[in-house]
């Protein structure tokens, strides 16, 4: 794997959109008449509104009064999470889903590669495994290609179950992976779920086919510790996942999860525990839309029960069912104090810590929905682009260790 490659630069952005115009006007989700009516609603908001938030919040407002990220943000980052939040908000997701195709994103992440002196031969990121089979779309790369991984990291993205894709997060999870590296392993491996996003299908299909991509990860790497790993709407699924290992969803099939082993550990990045709440919550800060939230936990939730446990994990109250559940070295929750899952990310946290034997680490931090992620791609330095990766690969190399340890 390769290290953390540079902050993302104006240049970086200029190759992206040259990668998006494209596909916005070929792909049938989206298309240039969607597209173009979609841009004329939002003239307003470009032209007036996002220069006057600059000018309200760095020349007609003091310091004390700004929003916290005005203050804590370079300008680049602030720029990106007000486009982001104004998007999260108001573009429709079938032209959103777009912007995190492979199409788009593979070309973009091989420049950022290039830009930072990285060749096809050096890393084995530049074109990972495409994983097509029972079901499972998925990318699966490995750190030493003819060798057994030692630890894979199964990821689940997120993006609101209608956007997202694993060639999004490819580079941060090859970037998590090189940690995980530096913290001991030989070969740690990555593989990334492609999920079927709502509209396209709706619960259960993302949780069908995370188990079964449960089920692959055995066959391509059965001495690995598994590490279940999601952000936000991912987060959701692998929560959703570990229960279903422990009590299968369908009466009767407990034979599906015969032979499988638990989860070594798990690392939920913002998860999205509870479908509809009332403490999801729109933040100052934040750019994810309560509402939008909303509209999109329905959506998945398939005509059915919001408050299913196996669709809304933070629900699940049966303490004995979360200690079947929970990985056999433990859970890291990572999560930030100013995004709108914080109040049901706290309640699940709550809950978890009333089971003597969890081995539950937590780390909260003043900032924004999936802070890990996005700063790995807009963090001002290395320093804090790279902040989330090392708590997390230190938290799995230290939960894997103490494991061991214990086990022996």
């Amino acid at each position: 794997m390769h290290k953390p490659l540079g902050l993302v630069s104006w240049l970086d952005c200029l190759v992206f959109v040259g990668c998006l115009i494209p596909q916005l006007i070929i792909d049938p989700h989206a298309g240039l008449v969607k597209v173009v009516s979609w841009l004329f609603t939002a003239i307003p908001y470009f032209v007036f509104t996002l220069p006057y938030l600059f000018f309200r919040d760095h020349i007609l407002l003091s310091k004390h009064e700004r929003p916290d990220f005005v203050n804590d943000s370079t300008l680049f980052q602030e720029l990106v999470i007000r486009l982001v939040r104004y998007s999260f908000a108001n573009l429709p997701s079938d032209i959103g889903r777009v912007f995190f195709k492979g199409e788009v994103f593979m070309p973009f992440y091989r420049f950022r590669m290039l830009r930072n002196g990285l060749l096809p031969g050096q890393v084995p990121s530049w074109s990972p495994e495409n994983i097509d089979r029972d079901g499972v779309r998925a990318l699966w790369v490995k750190t030493i290609k003819d060798s057994e991984p030692d630890v894979v990291l199964y990821y689940i993205h997120g993006g609101g179950f209608t956007m997202g894709s694993a060639h999004f997060y490819l580079e941060f999870l090859v970037s998590w992976a090189y940690k995980l590296q530096a913290a001991g392993f030989q070969n740690p491996a990555v593989f990334a779920l492609d999920y079927t996003l709502v509209p396209d299908a709706k619960f259960p299909t993302q949780l069908d086919e995370a188990y079964a991509g449960y089920k692959i990860i055995h066959e391509l790497a059965p001495t690995a510790e598994i590490v279940v790993c999601g952000d936000s709407a991912g987060g959701n699924i692998a929560l959703s996942l570990l229960l279903h290992l422990a009590r299968p969803r369908k009466p009767g099939g407990a034979g599906e999860v015969l032979g499988l082993k638990r989860p070594s550990y798990a690392t939920l990045i913002s998860p999205w525990t509870v479908l509809v709440s009332s403490e999801n919550k729109n933040t100052e800060n934040d750019f994810l839309d309560a509402d939008q939230l909303h509209h999109f936990g329905v959506s998945y939730a398939n005509a059915g029960d919001v408050n299913d446990p196996y669709k809304s994990p933070g629900l699940c109250k049966d303490l004995a069912w979360w200690e079947e559940a929970l990985p056999v070295h433990g859970m890291h929750m990572v999560y930030g104090n100013q995004e709108v899952f914080a109040g049901e990310i706290r309640s699940l946290i709550s809950r978890i810590e009333k089971i003597k034997s969890a081995r539950l680490r937590v780390t909260e931090k003043p900032a924004i929905h999936v802070w890990p992620v996005v700063q790995s791609f807009v963090g001002a330095n290395a320093d804090q682009r790279e902040e989330g990766l090392e708590i997390m690969a230190a938290a799995i190399a230290e939960a894997l260790a103490l494991g061991k340890r214990i086990l022996n």
